[in-house]
């Protein structure tokens, strides 16, 4: 059978700072990172296959560097995506819930109109009781719940109310009950924190801080305009150093928002989260900025800034002990709210969603987000967005560019409300693929 090189193969040759050159062939179809000898290196990229040992050919063919001349990958990719999908869990319940639409930041590029609107014990009982329906429609194994807002601990008591009757409703159906959240980290306290890791049974808390102090206040600031950074940072530091604060259990993820004005200050929090001794109790990651709401937030020059930048961000945190994710993994269509066939979101008007970004927006109230109301006695089964659909339009190879991109078997087309709206949310490591390949045998090496 005649080879050809994967057009999803990924060539990288460096050169250390002691002159030795490294060479590595990076499997988008696996994943997998590939050291190889500079011969081996020079026969793949001049197609000379038929001249490898075959010992070599072997592992290159297994890890899809080289694949049959005949074969259509993007078939091939898509059939192993469909095993994938079949295989996700249909036992797991999730339903996100927003509180409150109220927030105390005002960050300029958030999409969201936030009011002083709590949801209502009558919301509460009705959300309770359709979480109850739903777990009675299936074989539902466990229950997670996600946290989010408006700012979720604006309306703590609101949510100590709906936890408890949840846990009880999962303890009694013996259901793994689990949850995370995603705050902005303003009223986390140590005491908060202690609650919702062994009350809430959250594992994970999502807080943001986009940059050091310099720059999160330009842009994360209170209603009243005040800098946000302080407060938020101290609380940080106050949970990660307090005795009941465990990493394993319930750990705090720091996502820091970039765009091309705040590019430069994600260096120095890094350095700060360093000084205070966060670096291996966290896990932090950054994100491009994207319009939300059709607000226009973002920019191409952000994105590229970020991906171009992260190099260096990497770079730091390999050194500095951080965890951090520098090579993508082989992944199928992106998952979430919308792409599930029972997960939902409940706002505080007690309106029935399956997008984070589509609640409190005039703008996706009027394109068919909203499925419905907690207020409705019945479940309408299958009632979903065109969120979807996503997934098979993608096996069926019918989103551009998803349909022609190199990186598409290590991404999944991520966000579906992305795809639809032909604002793809690339991920920032096309623009540094080869720097991460690298920084990857770096770390390996390094452990």
């Amino acid at each position: 059978m005649n080879y050809i090189l994967s057009k999803y193969t990924f060539a990288v040759s460096k050169r250390t700072s002691s002159g030795q050159e490294i060479c590595l062939l990076f499997s988008g179809r696996t994943g997998k990172n590939i050291l190889v000898s500079k011969k081996v290196f020079s026969i793949v990229e001049n197609g000379k296959f038929t001249t490898l040992q075959p010992k070599v050919l072997e592992i290159l063919i297994s890890e899809k560097v080289l694949v049959p001349s005949t074969e259509d990958e993007l078939d091939e990719i898509n059939k192993e995506n469909k095993v994938q999908l079949s295989k996700k869990s249909t036992d797991r319940l999730y339903v996100s819930i927003q509180p409150t639409a109220a927030c105390q930041l005002a960050c300029d590029y958030c999409g969201q109109t936030h009011s002083r609107k709590f949801l209502t014990d009558s919301l509460i009982e009705q959300i309770v009781c359709r979480i109850k329906q739903k777990i009675s429609l299936k074989d539902t194994k466990s229950l997670e719940i996600g946290w989010f807002g408006g700012e979720p601990l604006m309306a703590f008591s609101k949510m100590k109310k709906l936890n408890e009757q949840l846990k009880d409703i999962a303890i009694s159906r013996n259901l793994k009950y689990t949850g995370h959240i995603t705050t902005n980290g303003y009223a986390l306290s140590p005491s908060i924190y202690k609650i919702l890791k062994e009350e809430f049974n959250v594992y994970r808390i999502e807080i943001t801080l986009d940059g050091s102090k310099e720059f999160h206040d330009k842009r994360r600031v209170t209603t009243s305009g005040i800098g946000s950074f302080d407060i938020i940072f101290n609380n940080l530091k106050a949970i990660t150093q307090s005795p009941f604060y465990d990493k394993n259990t319930c750990v705090i993820s720091i996502r820091c928002n970039v765009d091309e004005r705040n590019i430069e200050g994600v260096m120095p929090l890094l350095e700060m989260l360093y000084k205070h001794n966060m670096q291996d109790k966290i896990i932090f990651y950054t994100s491009p900025v994207v319009s939300w709401s059709n607000n226009g937030a973002g920019s191409m020059l952000g994105h590229k800034l970020l991906g171009k930048l992260s190099s260096k961000h990497i770079d730091y945190m390999i050194n500095h002990n951080f965890k951090v994710t520098i090579l993508p993994k082989r992944v199928a269509p992106y998952q979430c709210i919308g792409t599930d066939n029972d997960a939902e979101m409940y706002d505080a008007d007690g309106n029935i969603l399956d997008c984070s970004e589509t609640s409190y927006s005039e703008y996706y109230k009027s394109k068919g987000f909203v499925l419905g109301n907690v207020e409705q006695k019945i479940i309408v089964p299958n009632k979903r967005s065109c969120l979807h659909d996503v997934p098979q339009m993608l096996l069926e190879k019918r989103v551009h560019p998803c349909n022609k991109c190199k990186f598409y078997p290590l991404c999944g087309g991520l966000c579906p409300l992305g795809l639809l709206e032909k604002e793809p949310r690339c991920p920032s490591f096309i623009y540094n693929i080869e720097d991460r390949i690298y920084l990857d045998y770096i770390s390996k090496i390094k452990k």
